[in-house]
């Protein structure tokens, strides 16, 4: 059973600042997060098109995979996850970014 760590940042930012966002996720962020332990990668998504009125504001969504729930666990436990939380909250306190995380199970 895959476990999909899930984070939806979120914030009404002009093309510039998105642009700042991305690269910065890519860049700096991503690379903290691939060396998480037990980590199976990470993939991030931007939104092409969003249906809902209600979330227009999507910049991201990232997800990193784990075998199971433990291999996850022993990952966010880890002092690489909180090198990432301190290099992600440089960039979404810089534009007010809300994030949402939701953990996910990969279907069969």
């Amino acid at each position: 059973m895959t476990i999909l760590r899930t984070a939806f940042f979120e914030a009404k930012l002009t093309t510039a600042e998105k642009e700042d966002f991305y690269q910065y996720m890519q860049n700096v962020v991503v690379p903290i997060i691939a060396t998480f332990p037990n980590s199976l990668g990470v993939v991030l998504s931007k939104p092409e098109f969003i249906e809902s009125e209600d979330h227009q504001n999507v910049l991201l969504i990232m997800q990193h995979s784990y075998s199971d729930k433990a291999m996850m666990k022993e990952a966010l436990d880890s002092e690489q996850r909180i090198a990432s939380m301190n290099a992600t909250k440089k960039i979404i306190e810089k534009y007010g970014i809300k994030v949402h995380h939701m953990n996910l199970v990969q279907a069969p």
